[in-house]
């Protein structure tokens, strides 16, 4: 090739400036950044293929910023110290700047994604129809999509109807109030009346034991004052006299008295028992107020904890109807809206331009495209590219290696021939040149 030819050639190659029209500033550049466009090769291009990728690449960054607020909120909602009811909690400082850089690291994930997403789903066939194959291709890009829209749109919708859900959630959070309230008393009374009845029990058990003791004292008390009134004469009979019936009614009675104090000595031992269990109920019946005291401040902990991000959703979905819906919808249409958008997309000059400049990027590094197009039994295309470059260093490394075969051979050669010539000079030629 010519001298001339190849500086042609290099010309052609080489990308040529804008010669008129206005120069895209910072902000526009970013927005294709965004869409994961060339800047270089848009630059050079006419205004309308820059407004399709700022638009592309203002829907990637408007999902970036919900993103941003929907998880901040999210994660607010969740780390927030959940000491007040819903309408009477304030803003905790410390919670909310933590929330906010975890939004902001959550809203960079999510902007890595959707501009991955968009970058990636190509051009489509350069038509306004999308077709079935298309959409085809499209679908795991859809689906990513559809998720990242329902995981944005519930903090939103949430925080769009915070007003309803904090008074919804206010009277929720009295009524479990009351429930857990009435609960704990339902308990307290349980284990007071249950008290009550065993020191009831123990009291009354004393007092039986005591009457039977002092009636058995006064049964042989009158017994005596008899024995003694007939020792005296002084009965119905009129005969005095100690005599042997007498004394045996006397010790009947003494062993009476000495079973009577025995009965009462043991009656006494078992008595501190139930004195010392009914001392130990009655500190337990004072402290039943105590006790509930501690549980309705735990009750009230409790009801102030039913304020998470999954009740509040649960409540938005109860009371808001189509709105959350109507939220969702948006989100979807957002995320989805530039997959939708690029297969819609008719084959402009940016497009044109980005295929070139693959295919000459391609071209340079040794590669032919489709160089070979073979058709299959059953009738599919199968395209075959030839890496030149590849074929290239393959040949040098035969050539190489079938090189150093001849010279090894040739080195083989003139070692046994110099080794022959020295044997024949010696006694035993025919021991090392003659088989055995």
């Amino acid at each position: 090739m010519s001298e001339e030819s190849e500086q042609s050639s290099s010309f052609a190659l080489q990308p040529r400036a804008r010669e008129e029209g206005p120069k895209p500033g910072v902000f526009t550049r970013f927005l294709w950044y965004c869409a994961g466009a060339d800047a270089s090769l848009l630059k050079r291009c006419p205004v309308s293929d820059w407004v399709k990728y700022q638009g592309i690449g203002g829907i990637v960054l408007a999902t970036t910023l919900l993103a941003f607020v929907s998880a901040s909120y999210a994660f607010y909602t969740i780390f927030s110290p959940k000491t007040d009811t819903a309408l009477a909690a304030s803003l905790d400082m410390p919670t909310a700047i933590g929330s906010v850089l975890a939004g902001l690291l959550w809203s960079l994930v999510i902007f890595n994604i959707d501009r991955f997403i968009v970058s990636s789903t190509g051009k489509g066939d350069g038509t306004e129809k999308i077709s079935w194959q298309e959409l085809q291709q499209s679908m795991p890009r859809l689906i990513m999509a559809i998720i990242i829209g329902v995981c944005i749109s519930a903090p939103l919708e949430i925080r769009i109807l915070k007003p309803e859900i904090d008074a919804q959630l206010e009277l929720e959070q009295n009524e479990y109030l009351a429930e857990l309230n009435q609960n704990s008393e339902g308990l307290i009374q349980s284990r007071k009346d249950e008290l009550v009845g065993k020191i009831d029990k123990s009291q009354e058990n004393l007092d039986e034991r005591r009457g039977y003791f002092e009636s058995r004292r006064l049964e042989i008390g009158k017994q005596r004052r008899l024995l003694e009134l007939e020792a005296e004469g002084k009965t119905s009979k009129g005969v005095a006299g100690r005599g042997p019936a007498w004394r045996d009614k006397k010790e009947n009675l003494d062993k009476m008295e000495v079973e009577l104090q025995g009965d009462r000595k043991n009656h006494e031992e078992k008595a501190a028992i139930f004195v010392a269990d009914m001392d130990r109920w009655k500190g337990e019946l004072s402290e039943l107020a105590t006790d509930l005291a501690a549980a309705k401040e735990s009750n009230r902990r409790q009801a102030r904890h039913l304020d998470g991000l999954m009740k509040r959703i649960h409540i938005s979905h109860e009371i808001g109807g189509i709105v959350p819906w109507a939220i969702l919808l948006l989100l979807l249409a957002v995320e989805t809206g530039p997959i939708f958008f690029k297969m819609m997309l008719v084959s402009g000059t940016y497009d044109y331009m980005l295929e070139n400049a693959k295919r000459v990027s391609v071209a340079r590094l040794g590669i032919e495209q489709d160089a070979q197009v073979f058709i299959s039994e059953t009738g599919e295309e199968i395209r075959i590219d030839t890496f030149h470059e590849v074929n290239a260093v393959l040949s040098e490394e035969r050539r190489r290696i079938a090189s150093e075969a001849r010279l090894s051979e040739a080195v083989h050669k003139r070692f046994r021939s110099e080794i022959e010539g020295e044997i024949s000079e010696g006694e035993d030629y025919k021991k090392y040149i003659e088989p055995s």
